[in-house]
């Protein structure tokens, strides 16, 4: 009798474990966020930084015109860390370098929409007056109309590629100019180019650092590494109509435990790569992507019974940036994954 009601209670507590493992994975499965990136706007002598006005007005007007929850860098990094979830089709914008288009054109359109947009300030560039660029003034103007900012480094130079100490003080000079120009220092940063290490990381935490973005496709979610935060990057070629709406719309693909855990590669140009499903995906609707040897191209992928994936490059990084990218397709929805390495 008393096995029989041990056997009934484990039974329901199993189908309770079961059913809560469900609802949470299809929770995740369906909400994420969005960011996009951007530089410049209007300067066609940069195609790669650029985004063509009319681009960016067709953007803002989609989201606005389709019913998107358009957030602020701020609430989606708090509803993170407090582990909501996100509602479906949140987005948030963000623009990087300070560049005086932004101010002058940019901004304006953000406002004619109402719609939010955070900016990560690289402080040297801005300190000298240059230009091209805002200064401290605008940047104050911003934030009074509704703006807020971030941190971008003091140089912008490729943090990974430099002395430990070199990194340490650039940001603390960095910090120091936010504090003393705007009263306060960020808690947000965005990697230049989007490269990081686990140095610099550590760097970062020390400052009191919460979050950090870089420059690798994908939507944050709850499993998101906090210090390597995914951006859609948005430019000429890369923010034509049709590309924007699918990526706005697209669904997270939830991994976790990605390994090499090393973002800066120096030796083993050609890793293995790992990771463990979270999604709730069947093997043949993955799909991974690479541009090891310079070109991207479809990456062999097994997957284990417990989930785990394992990726295996044809040929190694070239020097530069790295990247992979994993889709899935579930009924008309799209998941996406994206990771970047620095490759010396």
């Amino acid at each position: 009798m008393i096995s029989s009601k041990y056997n009934l209670f484990f039974l329901v507590i199993s189908l309770i474990l079961i059913l809560e493992s469900q609802t949470f994975a299809e929770n995740i499965e369906k909400n994420g966020a969005s960011i996009f990136m951007y530089h410049r706007f209007d300067e066609t002598k940069y195609p790669s930084t650029n985004t063509n006005i009319n681009q960016l007005e067709k953007h803002l007007s989609y989201v606005t015109s389709n019913n998107f929850n358009i957030e602020t860098i701020d609430e989606i990094l708090k509803k993170k860390k407090e582990n909501k979830s996100y509602l479906p089709k949140t987005i948030s914008f963000t623009v990087d370098d300070a560049f005086l288009s932004f101010y002058e054109k940019g901004w304006p359109l953000f406002k004619k929409y109402n719609i939010p947009v955070t900016l990560f300030i690289s402080t040297d560039i801005v300190n000298q007056s240059h230009w091209n660029y805002m200064h401290w003034d605008d940047i104050r103007k911003f934030i009074e109309e509704g703006g807020s900012v971030g941190l971008h480094s003091a140089s912008h130079m490729h943090l990974p590629l430099n002395k430990i100490n070199h990194i340490k003080n650039d940001l603390i000079r960095s910090a120091k100019v936010f504090e003393k120009e705007l009263g306060f220092i960020p808690k947000v940063f965005a990697y230049p180019y989007g490269e990081a290490s686990k140095e610099i990381i550590n760097i970062l935490k020390e400052q009191g650092i919460e979050y950090a973005f870089g420059q690798h496709s994908g939507l944050v979610h709850s499993e998101s590494d906090s210090f390597y935060l995914p951006r859609f990057a948005l430019n000429e070629n890369y923010g034509k109509i049709d590309r924007f709406i699918f990526s706005a719309n697209l669904k997270p693909l939830i991994i976790k435990d990605f390994l090499p855990d090393k973002k800066f590669l120096t030796l083993n140009k050609k890793p293995i790569i790992k990771f463990n499903l979270v999604s709730e995906i069947k093997k043949e609707q993955l799909n991974c992507f690479s541009n090891s040897g310079g070109d991207w191209n479809n990456l062999h992928i097994e997957v284990s019974l417990s989930n785990q994936v394992t990726l295996k490059l044809e040929k190694p990084f070239l020097s530069g940036r790295g990247r992979i990218n994993c889709t899935a397709k579930i009924n008309n929805d799209w998941l996406w994954f994206g990771y970047q390495f620095l490759i010396k």
